[in-house]
């Protein structure tokens, strides 16, 4: 009996804890957080995810390994899909997919199989107005001149639900200026490379991109920001003019504020729906530890990214904004941005 006792008393002291009733630190020790970018190697999506991914294991309870994994398709739309449905809600898994698929769940996207109000996310990255980039050897470079003329001035994207490709369609819908998109780049590396083989003129993408991968050809005079997004003009951009300037009508503008909105919370982390709160504000309190670490904010330095961190509650205030936006404003983005 004595021994029943005592052979009883190790198995239960010997136990692990169960994984919900298990400290951070417990939990964490000796696992692998992934983060799933909905993007391919080599775009800004998966510079900032492997950035992040070097710095923030030692902000997490346990100092667990993080990887990343790239999961492209459909401007970020797999990602998002499989981070809602498929990816473990243990507090393992963090996804990175493009913010402009708020518009994709706005409009009614085809494959839509989540609701980004239900994610449980950690932060946003960047305030990141979206700018439009053209050769300065293309024949036409000022956006008041690419208003009403013949010449189509031709810009790559990655397709569908990403700003590299709808934020160029409703660009030109709404002004006038006769751009048009061209999809079916893998990421934007692949669209820069587009550019500098002469199959397109320019790219449209966030300015911080632009910063990064691509600061040296407007150093060189390659090529030259010919409009950018949003309500005011950027401190780095006082010269080159808003596209809501050249809006005509209350629709055009609120049309060109929709695709300015997710510059807003650009590049934003989150978690899947049914997570532990714990370990939400765990992941939570990581990620702004990291934006504030000196060490990731010197590698941030060398690959020319200038980080401007919004945390949760800022990225819900914008998706409760434009997933409010009037039907009729919404079959209107809908029907622009369809390929």
């Amino acid at each position: 009996m004595r021994l029943l006792v005592l052979a009883s008393f190790l198995a239960i002291g010997c136990r692990q804890p169960a994984a919900g009733s298990a400290s951070p630190g417990e939990f964490y020790r000796g696992r692998t957080v992934t983060i799933v970018v909905g993007s391919g190697a080599g775009g800004g999506f998966d510079t900032t995810a492997r950035l992040v991914s070097r710095h923030i294991g030692r902000h997490i309870p346990g100092t667990p390994t993080v990887i990343v994994q790239n999961m492209p398709g459909g401007g970020g739309l797999v990602a998002a899909n499989h981070v809602f449905n498929a990816a473990p809600k243990d507090g393992t898994s963090i996804g990175l997919f493009h913010e402009a698929q708020m518009m994709n769940q706005l409009t009614g996207g085809e494959g839509v199989q989540f609701d980004l109000r239900a994610f449980n996310w950690l932060g946003s990255s960047y305030v990141d107005p979206n700018v439009c980039v053209v050769r300065s050897d293309a024949p036409v470079t000022a956006m008041a001149d690419m208003v009403g003329n013949r010449t189509a001035t031709a810009v790559g994207g990655t397709g569908p639900g990403s700003n590299t490709y709808d934020a160029p369609r409703v660009l030109a819908a709404a002004t006038g200026a006769n751009i048009k998109a061209v999809a079916g780049y893998p990421t934007t590396n692949d669209v820069r490379v587009g550019v500098e083989r002469g199959e397109i003129q320019g790219m449209c993408l966030g300015w911080e991109s632009v910063k990064s991968a691509s600061e040296q050809w407007l150093k060189d005079g390659y090529a030259t920001v010919f409009v950018q997004n949003g309500t005011a003009r950027h401190r780095d951009l006082p010269d080159v003019p808003l596209a809501i300037e050249f809006a005509k009508t209350e629709e055009q503008r609120m049309l060109l504020r929709l695709v300015d909105a997710p510059g807003a919370m650009a590049k934003p982390f989150a978690m899947p729906p049914g997570v532990d709160p714990g370990r939400v504000e765990v992941m939570r309190r990581a990620l702004q530890a990291t934006y504030a670490d000196p060490a990731f904010l010197e590698e941030a330095k060398a690959l020319r990214l200038e980080f401007h961190p919004k945390d949760a509650a800022g990225i819900q205030a914008v998706l409760d904004d434009v997933l409010a936006a009037s039907p009729e404003i919404a079959a209107k983005y809908r029907e622009i941005i369809q390929p």
